[in-house]
């Protein structure tokens, strides 16, 4: 499906700020608003538009390759209040606010670009590097990604039926090729993180045992298990999409997310199915760390020993050598690719 998003120019603009993201110091987003126009996504109360509705509109931010460069040989990011940290101190994520592997990165790459200017040899280096996207595009850089320090891709896979994902998530890629997506990032030797989300009632339950298969199969390193938050206007935009798929009965998943109860008590119960078909296979991977994320009440929990983890120093192993592999080809040429 071709995006429908207007593009503008964006020429000025801080590109290092402070991030709320765990496990993360500093952020950057090469694009402000984003095509793949996911009707959940947090961001839609953050960044308006004049004009357009949240999805159709993406400000590309042009000043990134000649700006960037110069913001990290400061050596120093101001993160706000008084307070900064040093580039070599801090762990940096892309893709907070916008995925940085948009429909617009296959014309302009500023992310690439992004990429480049993190690797320059004479620039200080950050102390980890993650990337938040959903999108196979993120394969034209894995030979800049293996390169960046301790990096890790966490990327998106949504457990949804396919016709209510289609109208859910208009421009992002089928189920299908996002864990292509997956098993050739982890063939190139880069950390991946698959976030399983946003988990939902009546939506979600059918693909546990398959999405528990699918990340041991591919050998995922970590992945989330993330129920939606109840947000307002989110659930407004679901409700206009689900009278697309008239078989949703969204008004009875409504319901159950804002009640405070027996959403908890959904959510224990999808955790209980989880950890049942997780524990059968494990040991086939003991090393995956499986991590359930309830952001509404700010818990992680390791679900191999269902003890909580620290959010802040998540992430922070020790980086393991990418191995030598071979390269991956791809060929993105047309700006609006069918992801199927």
């Amino acid at each position: 499906m071709a995006s429908k998003a207007l593009r503008t120019v964006a020429t000025r603009g801080k590109l290092l700020t402070k991030s709320t993201f765990s496990g993360y110091d500093v952020c950057m987003n090469p694009y402000v608003g984003c095509e793949f126009g996911c009707s959940y996504c947090y961001v839609r109360f953050f960044i308006k538009d004049d004009t357009k509705p949240w999805g159709e509109f993406v400000r590309v931010r042009e000043h990134l390759e000649e700006k960037l460069p110069k913001e990290i040989a400061k050596g120093v990011v101001n993160l706000g209040k008084g307070r900064s940290i040093a580039v070599n101190e801090a762990r940096l994520v892309l893709g907070t606010m916008t995925d940085p592997y948009q429909p617009a990165e296959i014309k302009h790459r500023i992310t690439r670009a992004a990429l480049t200017a993190l690797l320059h040899k004479d620039a200080p280096k950050f102390k980890k590097v993650g990337i938040f996207t959903r999108s196979p595009l993120v394969l034209q850089d894995v030979d800049l990604i293996r390169q960046l320090p301790n990096a890790r891709v966490h990327f998106t896979v949504t457990p949804f039926p396919p016709d209510l994902l289609r109208v859910i998530e208009p421009y992002s890629p089928t189920t299908e090729r996002r864990w292509d997506v997956v098993k050739k990032l982890k063939e190139a030797g880069i950390r991946t993180h698959v976030n399983v989300s946003p988990v939902m009632p009546g939506m979600s339950e059918e693909y546990i045992e398959t999405f528990v298969e699918k990340l041991i199969e591919l050998k995922v390193d970590e992945y989330f298990v993330d129920p939606m938050q109840p947000y307002k206007e989110s659930f407004d935009a679901f409700r206009e999409a689900c009278k697309k798929v008239p078989r949703i009965s969204w008004q009875e998943i409504e319901n159950t997310m804002t009640n405070r109860v027996e959403y908890g008590t959904w959510k224990m119960t999808y955790l209980g199915r989880w950890q049942a078909a997780r524990a059968k296979l494990q040991h086939k991977m003991p090393e995956q760390l499986p991590i359930w994320s309830d952001h509404e009440h700010r818990v992680w929990v390791d679900m191999r020993t269902s003890t909580p983890m620290s959010r802040r120093t998540y992430g922070d192993e020790a980086p393991e050598p990418a191995p030598t592999v071979p390269t991956i080809h791809t060929d993105f040429e047309d700006e609006t690719p069918n992801w199927d």
